[in-house]
């Protein structure tokens, strides 16, 4: 059973689907970074989230993803960025290829207030745009 962990961000727990809102993606060939708007408490702050040994993502329009039965684990979660634990992504949808360490990865997820993006790497950066 999935298990997520919430992750934050400048030490504020983000959660509200109008608290995120994606601007863009761009992918290169080991890296994903999404521009994402965060309202924070006291302002509005634009962050790159760069994932590092990107190896899947998957980005799914938020009424879709709520009906999908993958759902199970974001339907009870209480933040928009998160990273997953016992992921059922990892281990039953996506076949890691046998010359990587499976335990290298891991599975996050970003809900922004149109879509769910999953996102399997080995790391993340959070980077402040300035304005």
């Amino acid at each position: 059973m999935e298990i997520s962990s919430q992750i934050k961000i400048n030490n504020q727990l983000i959660y509200g689907r109008d608290k995120t809102w994606l601007i863009s993606i761009h992918q290169t060939p080991n890296q994903l970074t999404l521009s994402i708007e965060v309202d924070l408490e006291e302002e509005s702050i634009l962050l790159s989230m760069i994932f590092n040994g990107l190896i899947f993502h998957s980005s799914t329009e938020l009424d879709t993803y709520e009906k999908s039965k993958w759902s199970t684990c974001w339907l009870t979660s209480q933040s928009n960025f998160e990273i997953i634990e016992q992921s059922d992504l990892i281990h039953e949808r996506v076949k890691i290829r046998s010359d990587y360490n499976v335990q290298d990865f891991k599975h996050y997820r970003v809900s922004t207030y149109d879509y769910i993006i999953d996102v399997i790497a080995k790391d993340y950066q959070l980077e402040e745009v300035t304005k």
